[in-house]
């Protein structure tokens, strides 16, 4: 962990949906990138942009070349290669629309899908990734548990 992390989170959310409380998740983010943070970062900056399906297929059009909705997308600006200790995280993009959705098929409540989602993104912009292979996938999994313990449990 660490907590010597200066944090900075923009938020902006395009969809002026009501369950998702801003002050709470950004001290909730605050807590997730400190304890996933390098112990050589100073500082960090995350950008988190709230959007509807229309507004997400456009993005997965433009960005990934799928003209279709998606819940999450993440992109990724940090390098753990060259050891800045001041960077820009990136983005994580997500879809209300789908996370309502979502969270109604899977019978939990929108505030977990959303939490859900974010520490997602939030994996894949530290170069977390689930495709790769199923090792991958399951230290993927249990990053995501461990981030939303921080969020649910402490």
């Amino acid at each position: 962990m660490n907590s010597s992390l200066l944090v900075s989170t923009e938020w902006n959310d395009e969809t002026n949906q009501s369950e998702i409380d801003p002050e709470l998740v950004l001290g909730n983010c605050e807590r997730i990138l400190k304890y996933l943070a390098p112990s050589f970062l100073h500082a960090l900056e995350l950008s988190i942009l709230l959007v509807d399906d229309a507004q997400m297929t456009e993005i997965n059009g433009e960005r990934r070349g799928k003209e279709k909705p998606t819940d999450v997308l993440s992109f990724p600006l940090y390098s753990n290669v060259e050891k800045l200790p001041v960077q820009i995280l990136g983005e994580v993009v997500i879809s209300m629309e789908t996370c309502k959705k979502q969270a109604l098929e899977i019978g939990h409540s929108v505030i977990d899908e959303f939490y859900r989602l974010l520490v997602h993104g939030i994996l894949h912009l530290f170069g977390f990734d689930h495709e790769t292979n199923e090792e991958d996938a399951i230290l993927m999994r249990k990053m995501e548990d461990q981030c939303l313990d921080l969020v649910f449990v402490s």
